[in-house]
């Protein structure tokens, strides 16, 4: 698997776990690991750091692309 697909890949589950945070947050679902009630106001951290997370990986991703795109044009000189 290239860099550029696990970036992807990465990318796109970490979008899932932030939107499934995200509404948890909103509808107010009860999370309990380990018989310990977990709080909403985790999920509204979770949501934050999973989206940043998914960001970078997207972004990651297209840095790859670009990267390659411009070894390709190096190389046709």
């Amino acid at each position: 698997m290239s860099q550029k697909s696990l970036n992807w890949a990465v990318g796109i589950i970490f979008s899932l776990i932030s939107i499934l945070h995200l509404i948890r947050s909103i509808l107010g679902w009860e999370a309990i690991i380990g018989g310990v009630q977990i709080p909403v106001g985790a999920s509204v951290v979770a949501f934050i750091i999973a989206g940043f997370l998914a960001y970078s990986a997207f972004k990651l991703a297209r840095d790859k692309e670009i990267s390659l795109l411009e070894d390709k044009e190096k190389i046709m000189q």
